[in-house]
C-alpha cells in the first residue's frame, strides 16, 4: 500500500547497478487487487532495500502528519500510526541497513523541520535534509567501487525532488498555510530554483554515464535524462500559464 513510482524505479535502479541480481516475475493476487492476478517482481535485495525505505518513510511521515496536520490531518494519522509502527519494527529487526536508513530518515525529519522553524526562503538549504537523505540511501545500492558516485547521485535526485515538488505545490502552500521557501524568496528564488534544476538535472546525467548499468538501461536513461527535465518543463509551463491567467 505504500507503493510508489518513486520507490519503484528505486528498486529497478538498484537492480541495474548489480548484475549479480536476476529478478523474476510471477502472476499473483494481492489486497490491492483480489480478482485479477497482477505481475509482480520477486523479492531480492533491491525490491527489500526500496522496500524498506518506503515504509520506513511512510511511518516517518504519519507521525509528521500527526504533528503538523490539521483536525482530520491528525485523526487519519492517528489511525494509521499503528500498522506503519508495526511495519517498521518488523523492518528494523532484518538488520543494520534498515537501522542505518531509519537513523537517515529520523535526522532529515529533525532537519526539515528545524529549517521549517525558521522559515528559511533559501531552498538550496530547504532541499539539504532530502538530498542528504537520498544520498545515503542510494549509495546503499551499490558498491564501494561505485559509492562515491551513487552519493552524489542520491544527493542531486533529493534536491532536484525537493525543489519540483516545491515549485508545483507553491499555491497550494499559500492556500494552505504550509512552509514553502519559495513563499518568502519570491520571484527572484522561483527563477533562480528553475537554473538550479536544469543544472541539476545535467549533472545527474553525466554522473549517470559514469555508472554501469547491468539491466534496465533505457527506462533509468529515458527516467534520468528526460524524464526529469520534462518535469521541470512542465511546472514551468504551468507557472506561466498560472501569471498570465
Amino acid at each position: 500500500m505504500t507503493l510508489s513510482y518513486d520507490f519503484a524505479f528505486m528498486a529497478m535502479f538498484f537492480m541495474s547497478l548489480n548484475s549479480e541480481i536476476c529478478p523474476s516475475f510471477e502472476k499473483c493476487s494481492c489486497i490491492a487487487h483480489p480478482f485479477k492476478k497482477q505481475c509482480r517482481c520477486l523479492e531480492n535485495r533491491a525490491v527489500s532495500l526500496a522496500a524498506k525505505a518506503a515504509m520506513i518513510l511512510t511511518y516517518y511521515k504519519i507521525k509528521d502528519d500527526i504533528s503538523d496536520k490539521g483536525f482530520f490531518g491528525k485523526i487519519r494519522g492517528a489511525l494509521l500510526l499503528p500498522f506503519a509502527s508495526s511495519a517498521r519494527k518488523k523492518v528494523l529487526s532484518s538488520g543494520e541497513e534498515a537501522k542505518k536508513i531509519d537513523l537517515c530518515a529520523a535526522k532529515m525529519i529533525e532537519e526539515q523541520r528545524a529549517v521549517e522553524a525558521k522559515k528559511s526562503s533559501l531552498s538550496d538549504e530547504a532541499a539539504e535534509p532530502t538530498a542528504k537523505f537520498l544520498s545515503e540511501i542510494i549509495s546503499l545500492g551499490g558498491n564501494e567501487e561505485n559509492k562515491r558516485i551513487l552519493e552524489r547521485f542520491g544527493y542531486l535526485l533529493g534536491r532536484y525532488i525537493y525543489l519540483c515538488d516545491a515549485l508545483d505545490d507553491l499555491e497550494d502552500d499559500i492556500k494552505k498555510g504550509n512552509y514553502n521557501p519559495f513563499i518568502f524568496g519570491g520571484e527572484k528564488a522561483i527563477s533562480e530554483a528553475k537554473s538550479v534544476l536544469f543544472m541539476t538535472t545535467a549533472e545527474l546525467s553525466d554522473d549517470l554515464e559514469l555508472l554501469e548499468l547491468d539491466k534496465y538501461k533505457e527506462i533509468v536513461e529515458n527516467t534520468i535524462c528526460l524524464g526529469l527535465t520534462a518535469e521541470v518543463e512542465r511546472i514551468i509551463s504551468k507557472k506561466g500559464g498560472e501569471q498570465n491567467g
